[in-house]
């Protein structure tokens, strides 16, 4: 039973983890399956699936290299 605001933001945001939760398993075990992810997103819910689609996703698909190679190397110097 919903009394307070706090619990509808509480029943959205379990809602918006589990739906990341379940977004970022099935691409982990699509193509590289690392648990470690899946419980952070767990954990931090849309947050984390932020931090996953900017940490690990390509810009569009097929464009890992060209992304690679217009990054700044200056740290390799």
């Amino acid at each position: 039973m919903f009394v307070q605001p706090i619990d509808y933001f509480l029943a959205a945001w379990f809602l918006l983890a589990g739906l990341s939760t379940a977004y970022v398993a099935w691409d982990q075990f699509r193509t590289n399956p690392e648990p470690a992810v899946i419980l952070v997103t767990l954990y931090l819910g849309p947050v984390g699936l932020l931090l996953y689609v900017l940490a690990d996703k390509e810009p569009r698909p097929g464009t890992h290299e060209e992304t690679r190679r217009s990054a700044p190397t200056t740290w390799a110097t």
